[in-house]
This record gives C-alpha cells, structure tokens and sequence, in this order.
C-alpha cells in the first residue's frame, strides 16, 4: 500500500493522489494561497477517497451554503471509492459526514481520535483543531496539539498548532515559547507568527508586536486571503491601542478589505476592525456601506453564531435596518431549532447579544448593556478566540459607560487595567469615569498615567523612523 509523506498508509492510491495529498496538507498548514489547485486534484480523482473527503472539509470551512453543497457532491464520491478504505479513511469519512450533518463535536471526536492513533495526520489534527476552535474549546485545541507533538517534534507546523492552544489556554509563557519555536525551524509560519500576536496582545506588548509582525510581514504574501488580512488585522489592533488609529485605518484600506470580500472569514476581520476603530473614536466614513453588501445574503445561513453576530453587527452599523430585522428573526428561529449540545451557543449567548449589538449600533445604549450583559456568561461557547470575542466584551463596555452604569463599567475597566497596563485609553477610560463619580485624585492619576504612556509611545514612534 502506498504512503504519503508523513508515512501513512493510503490506499488505491497512486503517485499523482501521493503528491496531491502532500501538497495539500503542506499547503493548508501554511495557510497558503494555492489550494484552488488541489481541489482540480481532488475533482479529477477517481480511486482514492482521501482526496475528495478532503476537499469536502476544505469547502466546509469556507462558512457558505455553496460550500456546504459542494462537500455533500465530493463526499458521496468519496463514499463510493470506499471500497478497501482503511480504518483511518473510514474514521475521515465519518467525520466528514458528520461536519456535512451538523454534528460538530461528534467530528471533532472522530478527528481526535485519527489523531489519537495516528499522530501523524496533520491534517486531521487540523481540522479537528478547528472544530474545537468553532465551539469555543480551547482545551480541545490544546489536548490535539499535545497528541500531535511528540510524533512530529520536528515539524514547525506542529509547535505552531500546539502553541495556539496553550495560548487560548491562557498559558502565555509556554505559548510563546512553542511559537517561537516554530518560527527558529522556519521563518515562514504564518500560524506562528499568529500565536506570538496573541500572546503579546494579551499581555500588552504593543510597540514589541508591531516590531515584530512587521518584521514578519515580507512572508505573508503567499498566505491566503484569511491568514493574509487576519495578520495585517492584528497589527492593526496593536497600533490602536498604540493610539495610531490613522495608521490602523490606513492597513484596513491596503491590507484588511478587499482581497476577497466575498469570505465570511475576510468579512469579519473587517467588521471587527472598523467596529474597534469607531470604539475608538474614529470616523470610518461609508466604510460599512462597502462590507454590508456582501453580508445581505448570509441573513439566513447560520453557520456559526461567532459569525453571525458580527455580520449583524456590520448590517446595523451600515443602517440596513430590514436585513437586521429579518435577521434577528432568523436568529431566534435557529435558536429554537438548536440542539442540545449548542443550545448555549445559540439561545444563551447568540439571541440577546444579538438583540443587544442592533441596540448599540442604533444607540439605545442602556439595551444593549442589558442585553449584551446577558449575554457575556455564555460567550465562549460561540467559538472564534480569546482576541475576537474581545470585540463584543468591548462593544458590551461602551454601552455600559454611555448608559452610565458606572460601577458595572469601572469592574471591567479596573480588571483590563490589570491584565493589560501598558494600554492609555483604558487609563483614559477609568479617569473618566473617576471624574463621573467624584473621585478626582484617582482621576487625575489616571491621567497623568495615561499621558506618560502616550509619551512614551510617541517617543518609540520617533525612534523607530
């Protein structure tokens, strides 16, 4: 029986399926920019079911009703070349079906058990990382990574997997560690270079992460639309918080929109930076008018709740007030409909913030921080990570402090101060609201605090040109 080039067993496989097979795991793993070539592969292929089953899971997570129709066709030709499929094909096709099917942690099992047995299928790993990734489980992502590493030490893709773990778990140490790790093998590791912004974002590194994506960026070219406009967006949101929302703005016009406005995943990178950036004071102009357009046709697709907030969000904030009404009932009529293992993600969490960003996007503020606050317990079941979900938590802030429910406001913004003390307008915040209840000494520290971070960023502003 033939093997690929991590050793696996494939079968009615011949060379041409060999060498699409490594193409494809070393492409999806780098987030490349060539993919569409494997899918001619995958469509021209009639002996080997690991490709169509592979292309199956790659239409799936584009996020769309044509990709979802397309991985229904290249799994039931899979299933017809099942004929001397080994168990590990057969564990892909279950777990393919199961995705097709909406049964998400029954695939994310299957998957993680391939990898149980199999520690040498990345791409299983990949994908079940992704599962996990889609329902919040962090935990999930990390105990893959674990299973992946020792038999695969020498492979920089693996330490980048298990490095996104460890950071969604909050292990920012280790984290960096592994990521790092990953970029000494090879330079090139756009999901490494995504790990070391994460764990310097959440410990406010600014300036160090502009420094270094910046440093990384000459790589990012053969990356594609996601991992290219996802990267440029979080070097925007260092350079916001870094009080250079010109320039945030500016990377949102050259690098953020507009490579393929057509992708959920594109679409939310935007979405999200425009939303931050107007958090921020900023006038993003007809900015949304721009996005909204290719949001109007996922009113009623339903895919995942991380996605579906933000697209509502987008329409509200661009004033398509009937694509936001029928939405919202499309929302609740999926949430009626949520079994049981995601009735948290969709009911709990979904429903009311939903309810409440068309509340903030329309400025009824004191609605949205009550709907937004029902919300927030059950946030982490809608996937996306730590980074993104930050989105609806600040969102959930500015509602609070323009309702002036001051001391619900003051817990989070003391708490962001603590965790991230390095960033002035959460300084700049706190001072205000310090103002607002008659606490002038903590609001002129504050101040002051705010200002000499300023400076400083300034200053290393200057010294970087």
């Amino acid at each position: 029986m033939a093997r690929d080039g991590q050793g696996l067993e494939v079968s009615n496989a011949d060379a041409g399926a060999i060498a699409a097979l490594d193409f494809v795991r070393e492409e999806w793993l780098a987030f490349g920019n060539r993919l569409p070539e494997f899918a001619d592969a995958a469509d021209r292929e009639e002996k080997c079911l690991l490709l169509p089953l592979i292309a199956a899971n790659l239409v799936l997570s584009m996020n769309s009703a044509e990709g979802f129709e397309a991985a229904g066709r290249y799994a039931a030709r899979a299933k017809a070349m099942a004929s001397g499929a080994n168990a590990r094909e057969l564990a892909w096709l279950a777990a393919t079906e199961a995705w097709i099917a909406g049964e998400i942690p029954a695939a994310q099992k299957i998957f993680e058990d391939i990898v149980a047995q199999w520690p040498r299928d990345l791409l299983a790993a990949k994908i079940g990382q992704l599962h996990a990734f889609g329902q919040g489980d962090a935990e999930g992502i990390l105990r893959i990574g674990e299973r992946i590493v020792p038999a695969n030490a020498d492979n920089h893709y693996v330490w980048a997997m298990h490095a996104f773990g460890l950071e969604e778990c909050n292990r920012l140490d280790e984290a960096e560690a592994a990521a790092r790790k990953a970029i000494a093998m090879d330079r090139r590791d756009p999901w490494a270079h995504h790990a070391v912004a994460h764990c310097l974002e959440a410990r406010g590194r600014m300036q160090e992460g502009v420094a270094f994506l910046s440093e990384m960026s000459d790589t990012w070219e053969s990356c594609n639309s996601f991992m290219y406009t996802h990267l440029w967006w979080h070097l925007a949101l260092f350079l916001i918080d870094l009080d250079r929302t010109d320039e945030a703005l500016a990377l949102y016009d050259k690098r953020v929109w507009g490579v393929w406005k057509e992708f959920s995943e594109d679409q939310i990178n935007a979405i999200s930076l425009l939303a931050r950036l107007e958090l921020r004071g900023v006038d993003v102009g007809e900015r949304w008018a721009d996005v909204a357009i290719y949001l109007k046709p996922r009113l009623h697709e339903h895919f995942s709740p991380f996605l579906d907030l933000q697209y509502l969000y987008g329409l509200a904030r661009a004033g398509e007030q009937s694509a936001v009404t029928e939405m919202l009932a499309s929302l609740e009529d999926r949430a009626e409909r949520a079994r049981p293992f995601e009735r948290e993600a969709w009911a709990d969490c979904a429903v009311p913030a939903a309810h409440g960003l068309a509340a903030h996007a329309k400025g009824d503020f004191a609605e949205a921080a009550r709907l937004l606050g029902q919300a927030m317990p059950h946030l982490q079941p809608i996937g996306g990570s730590i980074a993104q979900r930050a989105l609806f938590g600040a969102i959930h802030l500015d509602a609070l402090m323009r309702a002036d429910w001051n001391d619900a406001a003051m817990a989070i913004l003391q708490a962001d101060e603590r965790e991230r003390p390095t960033v002035a307008a959460t300084k700049r915040a706190l001072a205000g609201l310090y103002r607002k209840v008659g606490r002038s000494e903590q609001a002129l520290a504050a101040e002051y605090q705010a200002e000499q971070l300023a400076r400083q960023y300034r200053a290393a502003k200057e010294r970087a040109a």
